[in-house]
């Protein structure tokens, strides 16, 4: 007996399963320790950028940016296709109570040697655009 609504099940089932981000070992996995900058307002600090991809394309990790500017953060975020977005929650070093956030969709290159893309960073004097690029 044709049932339609299985038909429908089976579909977004096959979907689902294609549409999750890279698995470790592909050619846009994220993981690994990556070193760059953050610039904000023209001016550029030095960065690390640690991350792990898990399966279905989550990651997560640790950002941290040297002095002038030190902050330590975590990372969450999804990489899908060629496309890491990705939310960095910090606290700032200077215990001034100004921690912040960073949003951004960053592009990865195929072999993940290198990821870069605009940012937001909101803290607690408002919010800037920026960028980040790091390379492996």
């Amino acid at each position: 007996m044709w049932r339609p609504w299985i038909f429908g099940v089976l579909t977004a089932t096959a979907i689902a399963a294609c549409a999750g981000g890279p698995t470790p070992g592909s050619p846009y996995d994220a993981s690994g320790a990556y070193s760059g900058r953050l610039s904000v307002q023209g001016q550029q600090f030095d960065a690390n950028l640690e991350l792990r991809t898990a399966s279905g394309g989550g990651v997560s990790g640790s950002f941290v940016v040297g002095p002038p500017f030190e902050i330590d953060g975590r990372v969450d975020g999804r990489v899908i296709d060629d496309v890491l977005r990705v939310t960095i929650t910090y606290e700032s070093a200077s215990k001034d109570g100004c921690d912040g956030r960073i949003e951004g969709i960053l592009d990865i290159r195929k072999g993940a040697d290198a990821i870069e893309g605009p940012v937001t960073i909101t803290d607690c004097r408002g919010e800037l655009p920026g960028s980040m690029s790091f390379l492996r």
